[in-house]
């Protein structure tokens, strides 16, 4: 019993170690991003537009305080808008604007048109598991799949997400691939996002070939493996597609 104990706090030891590693190699530099979704009301759509496009090139232009402005296009929640800063560390959030004269601009010009906030978290991306192209400029519209992992699961994810990164590389795709996780467990069965970045609609004609390319990565049959591995981590998922509107966010990068 003694045995198994000393055992067992070594691993424990292991594993904080571990962690703190991992967590002082992220302080030095991450992308994140605050994200709010908002619910317009029907008939405040102008004046809304007119408050969000003054109050972001105002206060959000450039820096880690930029804001965009999102539509979300597809999806359950199809009709609401994302106000989305950063890329912003957590510690240039102690410094973002909250002067009395931006606050009232947001509570006062803003939020009267809005009909109810649904929701805001912070997003971080975890650059081991992203892929960005040589030359890749901002995108205008983001394929969004969110998943709902089984308990304990994370592990087997990011290394099935690996796999599919290899993939990529490999073959250069000209579209970004990004993964984000939540800062906060703010809201049940929303663990982890993939995001794709594309500019034009047609990109969803593109003849698929992502199981052709992987299995000329991983080898014959590989691809089917891959999917029942994902099964075996994934309960559900969701899929959004959002759409920038230039018009309501800050200056262009």
């Amino acid at each position: 019993m003694k045995k198994f104990t000393i055992l067992m706090m070594a691993v424990f030891a292991f594993t904080v170690f571990t962690f703190a590693q991992e967590e002082k190699e992220e302080k030095k530099s991450y992308v994140m991003f605050e994200n709010t979704r908002l619910s317009v009301r029907s008939d405040k759509f102008k004046a809304f537009d007119e408050a969000m496009a003054h109050h972001n090139k105002t206060y959000h232009a450039e820096g880690p305080y930029h804001a965009n402005v999102w539509s979300i296009i597809v999806g359950e929640d199809a009709g609401q808008v994302v106000w989305s800063m950063g890329p912003c560390t957590f510690e240039q959030h102690d410094h973002r604007p909250d002067g009395s004269e931006h606050m009232e601009d947001w509570l006062y010009n803003v939020m009267p048109n809005v009909r109810y906030v649904d929701g805001s978290n912070m997003w971080k991306r975890d650059d081991k598991l992203s892929y960005s192209p040589e030359g890749d400029d901002n995108s205008s519209k983001l394929s969004i799949r969110v998943y709902d992992l089984k308990e304990w699961q994370s592990y087997r994810f990011k290394e099935l997400v690996s796999k599919a990164l290899e993939v990529y590389r490999a073959n250069s795709y000209d579209w970004s691939f990004s993964t984000y996780w939540p800062s906060f467990q703010t809201e049940k069965g929303v663990d982890v996002a993939l995001v794709w970045g594309f500019n034009d609609w047609a990109w969803f004609d593109k003849d698929p070939t992502f199981k052709k390319d992987f299995e000329a990565i991983h080898g014959e049959g590989s691809w089917f493996k891959f999917m029942e591995e994902l099964r075996g981590t994934v309960e559900s998922s969701t899929d959004e597609v959002w759409e920038i509107i230039p018009s309501l966010s800050g200056s262009a990068k």
